[in-house]
C-alpha cells in the first residue's frame, strides 16, 4: 500500500482529518505488507474503543493509543477525551518515547 493510500483510508477510518507525524511516511513505506496491514486495523480498533487508551498526566483531555510493530518501529494515536482524533505518530522507539513524555503519557 502506498503512503498517500493509507493517509486517505485512515482520515476515512477516523472520520476526522488527523495529522501524521513522525517519520509516518518513511516508517510506512519500510513495513512490511502485512504490518501495514495490521497497522490500519490497529487504527479501526481505536476508533471502536476496542484497544484501552493512556491517559495524559499533562493534559487530562488527551488519550492515547499505542502500537509496537516489530522491534523498533512504534504508534501513537492521540485523540481528544470527548471529540476528535488528533495525531497519528510512526517512528522509531527513540522518537516515540520522546513524543511520549512531550504528551504526558
Amino acid at each position: 500500500m502506498q503512503t498517500a493510500e493509507a493517509r486517505i483510508l485512515i482520515k476515512k477510518i477516523l472520520e476526522s482529518d488527523v495529522k501524521f507525524d513522525g517519520h509516518f511516511d518513511k516508517c510506512f513505506n519500510n513495513l512490511k505488507h502485512t504490518q501495514q496491514e495490521e497497522l490500519i486495523e490497529w487504527v479501526r480498533a481505536c476508533k471502536e474503543l476496542k484497544i484501552n487508551p493512556i491517559q495524559s498526566k499533562t493534559n487530562r483531555e488527551i488519550i492515547g493509543f499505542v502500537k509496537r510493530i516489530g522491534s523498533n518501529i512504534r504508534a501513537m494515536l492521540t485523540k481528544e477525551k470527548k471529540g476528535y482524533f488528533i495525531e497519528l505518530f510512526l517512528d522509531k522507539h527513540k522518537y516515540y518515547e520522546i513524543e511520549m513524555n512531550k504528551l504526558g503519557f
